[in-house]
């Protein structure tokens, strides 16, 4: 019977790769990774592409023009369709009157587009970013393991005695790696093969460099304990360097998302002064219904589309959430989706200030 336990135990950390695949057959892969991501992804994809559906239905469309003249005699009810200009807006209107936000919120095509993105890229991004979070926890303490190691073994102990005895130490988030490595050693697998097995679970430049090195001397002969502290003190350099470089750069991320607010505070100036101003006076030209009612300058506000207006406005928002998070993200820790993270917590104050108060 424990023999049977310690059968299954070894298949679970050292996979066999011998077995041949079934021609014809398709399996998810055990790693836990793997699963995780395929589900976070598939999942991204079903829920955004929800949106992206309302996005599509809601889409203006283009109506006969003899209903375009019926709009000024139309009821409350019949107005909620827009059929201004013969166009028809699908959207979704609530009336909040009495709160906080404006007193009608309207979801529109424009609404739907921008949850798309976010429940497209946000789920995806958060994903990664946790990934690489966790990596880089375990590679904190990876030169307090190398340099423990290196001590073991100018003690007189061999590279697999040295990984078991660091089994017990205390390494934060290396800790299971460790453990995971002991168990390997012991079950006769070769140190060589074990920390190439770690270093592909981990998965990073600096393991793999450490690890290449490690290997290299062990197969070469030698002092490997001096390899493996050389490997510690270089892993301990590279790590300071990065927290060095983004101790310097965080501070252009929160310049960028400064900006960013800027630009929306812009924005709302202009919808609270500028525009409702805007609106009066091409309604008193309307109303006169003569041109010489223009400004001194030629301009006749009547002609302005102040709905497309909005839109601009809205894009000019969103082109500047998406890129001032990716370079905003890019500059702070070099990795794209951490970018892509905070562009969508910029796309999503954008959906908030715009659906909540100015739109």
């Amino acid at each position: 019977m424990m023999g049977e336990e310690q059968s299954r135990a070894r298949k679970r950390i050292v996979p066999d790769k011998r077995a041949p695949k079934p021609k014809g057959e398709y399996s998810v892969s055990s790693d836990p990774d793997v699963r995780t991501k395929i589900i976070v992804i598939s999942a991204a994809v079903l829920i955004s592409s929800v949106f992206l559906a309302l996005c599509i239905v809601n889409l203006p469309l283009v109506v006969k023009e003899e209903y375009a003249d019926e709009y000024p005699f139309m009821g409350d009810d019949e107005k909620r369709l827009s059929m201004k200009e013969g166009i028809v807006s699908m959207n979704l209107s609530f009336n909040t009157t009495g709160y906080w936000v404006k007193d009608d919120i309207t979801l529109g095509w424009h609404t739907f587009l921008l949850l798309w993105f976010i429940t497209l890229c946000g789920p995806i991004a958060f994903y990664f970013n946790r990934k690489r979070n966790r990596i880089e926890k375990v590679e904190e303490h990876l030169s307090d393991f190398l340099r423990d190691i290196s001590e073991s073994m100018r003690a007189g102990q061999t590279l697999h005695e040295a990984i078991k005895t660091s089994a017990s130490g205390e390494y934060g988030a290396l800790t299971p790696e460790i453990e995971k490595m002991a168990m390997q050693v012991s079950w006769g697998i070769s140190s060589s093969k074990t920390l190439e097995m770690f270093a592909e679970r981990v998965n990073t430049p600096l393991v793999k460099r450490a690890v290449t090195l490690i290997n290299e001397a062990s197969s070469a002969g030698g002092n490997v304990s001096n390899v493996i502290e050389a490997a510690a003190k270089d892993t301990r350099e590279i790590q300071v360097m990065k927290k060095i470089r983004n101790q310097e750069m965080s501070m252009y991320k929160y310049v960028i998302a400064i900006s960013f607010m800027v630009f929306l505070v812009v924005i709302a100036i202009i919808f609270f002064t500028f525009m409702p101003t805007m609106e009066k006076q091409a309604e008193s030209y309307q109303n006169k219904g003569s041109a010489s009612a223009q400004t001194p300058g030629g301009f006749d506000p009547s002609g302005v589309d102040f709905g497309v207006m909005r839109l601009l406005f809205l894009g000019a928002a969103v082109i500047q959430a998406v890129g001032d998070g990716i370079v905003g993200g890019i500059m702070a820790s070099g990795r794209f989706m951490n970018g892509l993270m905070f562009s969508v917590w910029f796309a999503l104050v954008t959906l908030l200030s715009f659906d909540l108060l100015l739109f």
